[in-house]
């Protein structure tokens, strides 16, 4: 729902990364995926000003501003609104927090500043879907507390937030909602093994944590098929 934040886990190869890419319609799935009404495969051309994406590598100019960074991207993805572009770029600062380094070169800042620039390059078109793919890889536990805060803030404001994570532990209170899929061993390929609240998803696996739960699926001897059947038989009865 909108402004619920969804975290994305699962086993290697589990197809988190492609499952993200269907819903966003970036790789289309034999399927339909809506955001409310409107179908996002058939009305990409108007839905994809409505999504954001932030991909696991910093794709950034390291010799201009944080500021500049913001401002062009503003340039680019609000084309015909020149006069809101200077406001539009102070908003998003400080909806990422970026507002004390605006003037500081990008390859100068720390990596989870620069995590969040790429957030706020994508902010800036004020997207309702926004998607990220590791977006805490590589920081520091604070610093990926940091960011996992602003998504939380960002989620507050209407929008629906769905992070891909290996350290879902860290601000697992910040989550809605959890999908975890797993890869079958009959074909070979990634199914949905549960979807629901954090708690929820850690009793259904019987793990304290959601790194316990990563690790249930990712096991040699895990029951994968047990899994996906009884979350299959769950989601009818639901």
């Amino acid at each position: 729902h909108s402004g619920e934040m969804v975290l994305i886990l699962g086993g290697s190869g589990a197809g988190k990364t492609t499952f993200m890419n269907a819903v966003m319609g970036y790789e289309k799935a034999k399927g339909t995926i809506r955001y409310g009404e409107t179908d996002i495969y058939s009305e990409y051309e108007k839905m994809k000003y409505e999504i954001g994406f932030v991909p696991q590598d910093i794709l950034l100019r390291e010799n201009d501003t944080v500021y500049d960074t913001l401002y062009n991207s503003a340039q680019m993805k609000l084309t015909d609104h020149p006069e809101i572009w200077e406001d539009r770029v102070k908003k998003v600062l400080e909806m990422v927090s970026l507002s004390h380094v605006q003037d500081s070169l990008v390859k100068s800042v720390s990596g989870g500043e620069k995590k969040r620039v790429s957030a706020g390059v994508e902010l800036i078109a004020d997207p309702s879907l926004f998607f990220l793919d590791e977006p805490d890889s590589g920081l520091d536990a604070y610093s990926a507390t940091e960011l996992m805060e602003n998504l939380r803030r960002i989620a507050d404001m209407g929008k629906i937030v769905m992070v891909i994570s290996h350290s879902p532990d860290r601000a697992a209170e910040l989550f809605d909602k959890v999908v975890i899929l797993a890869k079958s061993r009959v074909d070979n390929s990634g199914h949905l093994a549960f979807y629901g609240s954090v708690e929820e998803t850690k009793k259904f696996f019987g793990a304290d944590t959601l790194e316990g739960v990563v690790g249930k699926i990712n096991s040699r001897d895990a029951d994968i098929e047990g899994y996906i059947n009884r979350w299959n038989s769950l989601g009818r009865r639901q």
